[in-house]
């Protein structure tokens, strides 16, 4: 039978059982985003390999575990999200009403248990940094005061959940704490904080409806954006200076953020970011370009060597 709906003026088409349901609990859980949660772990074993550590099992391991949890974590994220997913026009499938939360909320349970009990087969340091992936993500979207709900708070957030990601591919590989093991992630983590801020532009009625308090709701969308051009540039030429004495591979990650950040902050001040919703979510969609551009060169170099 299917489910009874849990969103007034919603219909959901049933709870959908076996693969149907993963593919749909996958679908909202945003397959970009998963590809590049499993960028950034493969990155950071690359960087590690890069060092003269030799490859080791426990990389494809741990990566099949931190997909699973970072899976689980942004189901729970849409989960919590309906109202203001419907509101912004999203067209994820709870949004939709081809998966209840119901039954993504078991899917969600499952994918969080699998993903423990496979980095359990790497280490018990692996277990514990999948559940603070967990509960960051649940503090995330669900917790009492969730951290959504304030735009820096958020952003500690995102920049956490990248750092807990490189961590666990560095351990995976074995990886020695040499520094520009340490830049990249930290970098890297910042330079999600852009991201986390410019994703806001597109979701302003939804957010307003939410409660939350973004920067474009906190300071106007003028200033905001501003604001979002500022940050970009000054997390893109830190990283260039930092990453001056840092191996090629390392130098050349960062040259291509700072060009991904001039692009950003060129279209963030520009006319053509603004009207519907799919021009303003084209300086979101530079940032993720430039994580994917950065993480690529990285592996690249690695494949080359």
């Amino acid at each position: 039978m299917p489910e009874k709906p849990v969103v007034a003026g919603s219909a959901y088409r049933g709870a959908w059982a076996g693969p149907r349901a993963l593919w749909l609990s996958l679908r909202e859980a945003r397959p970009q985003v998963q590809v590049i949660f499993l960028l950034r772990f493969a990155t950071a074993a690359a960087l590690a390999l890069l060092s003269g550590v030799p490859p080791r099992p426990a990389i494809a391991v741990g990566a099949a575990a931190w997909f699973l949890l970072t899976w689980a974590v942004y189901l729970v994220n849409g989960i919590a999200d309906v109202v203001e997913d419907r509101a912004n026009g999203a067209r994820r499938p709870i949004a939709r009403g081809d998966l209840s939360p119901a039954a993504a909320t078991r899917i969600a349970w499952g994918l969080a248990v699998a993903g423990l009990t496979v980095a359990a087969a790497v280490s018990p340091l692996l277990v514990l940094l999948g559940a603070g992936q967990l509960l960051l993500g649940w503090a995330y979207s669900m917790g009492p005061a969730p951290l959504k709900r304030v735009t820096v708070h958020a952003v500690v957030a995102v920049v956490l959940a990248g750092l807990l990601t490189y961590a666990a591919g560095a351990l995976c590989a074995g990886g020695r704490p040499e520094e520009h093991l340490l830049l990249f992630p930290a970098m890297m983590a910042l330079w999600m904080a852009v991201g986390g801020v410019t994703k806001d532009l597109s979701d302003v009625r939804g957010d307003r409806l939410a409660g939350r308090r973004t920067l474009p709701i906190l300071l106007g969308e003028r200033r905001a954006r501003r604001v979002m051009a500022l940050v970009a540039g000054t997390v893109a030429g830190g990283f260039v200076v930092l990453a001056a004495d840092s191996p090629p591979t390392v130098r050349l990650a960062s040259w291509l953020v700072l060009l991904g950040a001039v692009v950003l902050a060129w279209v963030v001040c520009a006319p053509a970011s603004r009207g519907d919703v799919f021009r303003r979510r084209w300086p979101y969609r530079i940032f993720m370009a430039t994580q994917y551009i950065a993480h690529i060169s990285v592996l690249l170099k690695f494949a080359s060597a």
